[in-house]
């Protein structure tokens, strides 16, 4: 593990971005989601925004912790510590597996 992961581990800001994340999942798979919606959802609801702003916040919050405390950390290096991170929460909370119909609404796709 790189000093700067190991700093990382110890953050409650790394914690908070993984539980709104986790919350974010949650949420649309109650929506009926598939993994194709997370690209381009089919609606846009105001808890949607409210999540993906507060994780863009606590995203940049949490780069520039690392980098102040002394670390030359670029974006696609603390990327690359989180996203399996990310995945692992994925498979937690697995989404639709693609099919797009909903039934509480008649037969559109979505």
């Amino acid at each position: 593990m790189k000093p700067f992961e190991r700093y990382l581990t110890h953050l409650t800001d790394l914690r908070k971005f993984l539980d709104i994340y986790l919350e974010m999942r949650q949420y649309f798979q109650e929506l009926g989601f598939s993994e194709k919606h997370m690209e381009s959802p089919p609606m846009y609801t105001e808890k949607m925004f409210l999540y993906h702003e507060r994780l863009n916040r606590l995203h940049t919050d949490v780069l520039k912790q690392v980098n102040d405390f002394g670390f030359d950390v670029s974006e696609e290096e603390f990327d690359d510590f989180i996203v399996p991170r990310l995945k692992k929460i994925n498979e937690l909370i697995p989404l639709k597996d693609g099919n797009s119909k909903r039934t509480d609404i008649g037969n559109e796709d979505y």
